[in-house]
């Protein structure tokens, strides 16, 4: 008897044993996200987010839907790291570069200005580098932070109250700004960088703390800045990736093989709309800019800026080994050199 009551016994401890050793179930999420988002409902990549959500829902039969708090009605841009992170909103949609500091490398097409000339390949260039480059997986773990959803911004330009003409226009001038980069390029030219949120130009403008909107066309559209500034600058200062929405990282490392499967799936819908969509937003935007006054005044002096801007990615390069990271900018700027085809 004894002898079977030790059988029995080690079997028992084998069996716990191996529950201990076996790895945790996929813990796949359904019911209603808590998806806080930094900007308005009304803009393009918005409605990426949302066409994500719905594809998503249809892929899991239901059981998994969005509810969406706009314009920071659960925490604004610069809170919405740590609120994804530690979980208190299930998708966190928020800006890189407004965490230049926790997230420097995801911050850098985020932001960067006077790179890249096309939003598609911006888009893809972070999506590449935030899925395959390990400095920045490293990066997303250490934040607990992961991108489910990319997207991009066609290039920026200057919607101002007078207009912008010459490089030497632009002297003095208060422009609004994000990030670390755009400030860094706008002292070159002389002017004077003010970072606020992208809901804030609006009043800014009204009431006269600012004197140009640094924005695509299109987010200039939707946050209606030609009710405020009447000259759009045709300078083009670059196409960036935009924000990201983000989950939990240790919350996407615990979904099934299968539950990532889908996410991707709704995510490559969702991006393919969006990057249809930049040139037909411009586009519609113009035409209802004109409506409201707005005169698109041709900028004259790009030669001029690309001359006294100094390059922005050797000047990052640069930064980043001030900060001991050489090794992991070399690396990115590497292969970003090596999709946009520049020295």
């Amino acid at each position: 008897m004894k002898f079977i009551k030790h059988i029995a016994g080690a079997a028992l401890c084998a069996a716990l044993l191996g529950a201990a050793a076996a790895p945790a179930a996929a813990e796949d999420p359904s019911g209603t996200w808590r998806w806080a988002h930094f900007s308005a409902e009304a803009w393009g990549a918005s409605q990426a987010d949302k066409l994500f959500a719905e594809e998503l829902e249809k892929l899991t039969d239901g059981d998994l839907s969005a509810r969406f708090y706009w314009a920071g009605a659960m925490g604004s841009g610069n809170e919405l790291l740590e609120l994804t992170a530690n979980k208190a909103v299930d998708v966190g949609s928020f800006v890189p570069s407004y965490f230049p500091g926790q997230m420097p490398l995801m911050s850098l097409v985020n932001s960067i200005p006077l790179t890249f000339s096309d939003p598609v390949v911006a888009m893809e260039v972070q999506q590449k580098l935030a899925m395959n480059n390990p400095y920045f997986q490293e990066e997303l773990k250490r934040n607990n932070v992961y991108p489910i959803l990319f997207h991009g911004l066609a290039p920026y330009r200057l919607q101002c109250t007078k207009p912008v003409r010459k490089i030497e226009d632009i002297k003095g001038l208060r422009v609004r700004t994000f990030g670390e980069w755009p400030p860094k390029m706008f002292e070159q030219l002389g002017a004077v960088p003010v970072n606020i949120g992208m809901v804030e130009v609006y009043e800014a403008l009204q009431r006269g703390s600012l004197d140009c909107a640094y924005l695509s066309i299109e987010g200039a559209g939707f946050l209606k800045i030609g009710e405020v500034a009447k000259y759009w600058s045709d300078i083009n200062l670059g196409a960036i990736a935009a924000y990201s929405s983000f989950v939990a990282y240790d919350t996407y490392e615990g979904w099934s093989d299968e539950f990532k499967a889908k996410v991707a799936e709704a995510a490559g819908v969702a991006e393919a709309f969006e990057k249809e969509s930049f040139a037909r937003l411009e586009k519609s935007t113009m035409e209802e800019a004109a409506k409201l006054g707005v005169e698109f005044v041709a900028f004259e002096d790009m030669d001029k800026v690309n001359e006294v801007v100094p390059n922005m990615l050797d000047a990052w390069v640069k930064s980043m080994c001030d900060m001991n990271m050489c090794e992991a900018a070399e690396n990115t700027v590497a292969e970003i050199r090596s999709v946009i085809g520049t020295d």
